[in-house]
């Protein structure tokens, strides 16, 4: 099947990824030998001057683990969208800024990639920033997305440019399906699945979406929207019921009408905000024009990490999970597994915190890694899960494992069940001419060949597979959580819940973030003091072209230095193919079964 598929799908973008990566090559090798040995934008050291503004947004992108290869391929390609910065980095430098004498405030302005739950830390942590430092916190939109105001909405004061737009609209979840083109073309799709609710296979065998999978994708939007839409109306003193009737009545705002309905609190041109900042405590920067700066991801090289007491270990699960090592921005079960083996002969380590932020992937990988858990606690060593924006199949079946579970009320988590795929191209190759023949020595030794459809005794022997595989399952949770099989079979059947109501079904035992799981952990540990080591840890293994593609640049620019909303359209053209292929390379499972999540909201 994923041989198929990397072979059909695949090929028609491997010349064009290949001449890309062909001209390429010799500068990457020349970037990367000079950027290993000599650049290293995180152990630069940070001197600033008194009165900076700290500054979030500006394209940063945010992830749960650090940022992967060595700095400086991003000039390679012109830059990128932004730079990157882990999720624990960026908490631990509004911290400091609040502590720092030279930051005289917070600036919330331009795109900030993050997940629900990532951002909802990060804005506690400005909270905490307002209520501790007493420093001013403003905004500034331009043409600001749904996501942006969310985040904005926490200042103090939030500010609009007269020409720009303001989303506030609700959220929507839209797959495309392809049942009926595969049938066109001629490529079968079987499926065998165990889960009322496991729907992630629906746009492969589809046109549109079932009962099931639409009646747990609303009751998950409309969970996760009330919860913006309260947190908003809090920070910005408004009724909940104000927020949804300006949602209903257009969704995009002008300046004025923002105004009007209170989503802002002024209008101000750059030059004004300027002023406005300078009132605020913020310095002339060296053109006078503008005010002293400072990113987020570049005052983040300041935060060190406690490093006196036991060892507290980080690891982090972000991404698909897939059998073998992985590639960076997957979950390689090979590998993560070894890194549990190795904390795990450290008699230094005394507990670890292990972050999900996985829809899953791969069933042979995610019970590797399961296994690996497991042995940790044996060992004794405390385990606390902090689960992200989604824990969900795959991702909750390395989760169960562990000694406590935290999450946040928004995070997508649950989906125990299981499918398997198997894809043919016999009406494919009929449609042109292509014959297959050849000898088997036994009666299924061509058993999920690709040239032929299954029969159905052959469906029947996969089907006990996936139903094996289910059990499996239901017996790593019932362990794992202290509950009984048919207990946890009754809330399984492949359905998703939210972290709210997750904890309600014992899934969860808690609410918190990632920095809540780790004072946790310390806990459990009797850890008066603890030095936290991150794994992976920043810039380790090796970036990759198809990496770049697939994730955001390292360099950035002060605000106001370009245009907002300024891409690199040929880059987005390779990053557009870079994900398919991608989606296509993670289908790896060795038995072809996955413990998938069907919803992903991404990143805005």
């Amino acid at each position: 099947m994923k041989e198929f598929f990397k072979s059909v799908l695949a090929s028609a973008l491997g010349a064009f990824v290949a001449g890309v990566a062909a001209c390429f090559l010799m500068v990457v090798l020349i970037v990367a030998i000079a950027s290993s040995g000599s650049k290293n934008s995180e152990a630069t050291a940070v001197s600033l001057k008194s009165k900076t503004i700290l500054v979030i947004g500006n394209d940063l992108t945010l992830t749960d683990a650090p940022s992967y290869g060595t700095p400086g391929l991003s000039e390679l390609l012109g830059g990128g969208d932004g730079p990157q910065l882990d999720l624990l980095r960026a908490l631990e430098a509004i911290d400091l800024a609040a502590k720092d004498r030279n930051i005289a405030g917070i600036l919330l302005s331009g795109r900030l990639a993050a997940g629900v739950v990532q951002k909802a830390e990060l804005r506690k942590a400005i909270q905490d920033f307002k209520s501790t430092s007493k420093k001013p916190v403003l905004a500034w939109i331009e043409n600001g997305s749904q996501g942006e105001f969310y985040m904005a909405s926490v200042a103090d004061k939030v500010y609009m440019h007269p020409a720009g737009e303001l989303e506030f609209k609700g959220l929507a979840s839209f797959n495309m399906y392809y049942g009926e083109t595969f049938k066109q073309f001629g490529i079968g799709v079987q499926v065998t699945k165990v889960g009322k609710y496991k729907s992630a296979v629906e746009p492969l065998i589809g046109s549109s979406m079932s009962e099931p999978a639409r009646e747990q994708e609303e009751l998950l939007l409309n969970g996760i929207w009330k919860r913006v839409v309260a947190e908003v109306a809090k920070s910005r003193g408004l009724t909940q019921a104000a927020l949804q009737q300006a949602a209903n009545s257009s969704g995009d705002f002008n300046a004025t009408t923002s105004l009007k309905l209170k989503l802002i609190d002024g209008i101000l041109q750059r030059d004004e905000l300027v002023k406005r900042l300078h009132t605020a405590g913020a310095g002339a920067d060296e053109s006078g024009t503008s005010f002293r700066q400072v990113s987020l991801g570049k005052y983040a090289n300041k935060v060190t990490f406690p490093h006196s007491g036991g060892r507290l270990a980080i690891v982090y699960a972000e991404g698909e999970i897939v059998d073998g090592w992985g590639a960076p921005g997957e979950v390689g079960g090979d590998r993560l597994a070894h890194d549990l083996r190795m904390i795990r002969g450290d008699d230094r380590v005394k507990a670890v915190v292990l972050r999900v932020n996985s829809p899953g992937g791969s069933a042979f990988a995610s019970d590797i890694i399961a296994r690996e858990v497991e042995l940790l606690r044996k060992k004794g060593l405390p385990v606390v899960v902090s689960m992200g924006d989604v824990a969900a199949s795959g991702g909750y079946y390395i989760a169960a494992k562990g000694g406590m579970i935290m999450s946040d009320p928004s995070t997508i988590t649950g989906s125990i069940g299981v499918f398997g795929l198997h894809f043919n191209y016999e009406e494919l190759a009929k449609k042109v001419n292509l014959g297959t023949d050849g000898v088997k020595t036994n009666r299924y030794a061509d058993l999920l060949e690709m040239h032929r459809a299954a029969t159905p005794e052959e469906l029947a022997i996969v089907q006990t597979m996936v139903d094996g595989v289910y059990e499996d399952f239901l017996k790593i949770v019932a362990d794992g959580r202290k509950m009984t099989r048919d207990s946890v079979h009754e809330i399984a059947q492949g359905r998703v819940w939210l972290g709210k109501d997750a904890q309600g079904i014992k899934l969860v035992d808690k609410f918190g973030g990632l920095r809540d799981a780790i004072k946790e952990a310390a806990t459990l540990a009797k850890l008066t003091q603890a030095e936290w080591i991150q794994v992976p840890a920043l810039h380790s293994g090796r970036e990759t072209l198809l990496q770049k593609l697939l994730s955001d640049g390292q360099d950035e620019s002060p605000l106001f230095a370009k245009t907002s909303g300024e891409r690199d359209l040929a880059l987005q053209f390779l990053k557009a193919h870079a994900e398919t292929l991608k989606s296509i390379r993670a289908l790896n499972d060795p038995k072809g079964i996955y413990l998938t999540c069907p919803l992903i909201l991404r990143k805005q």
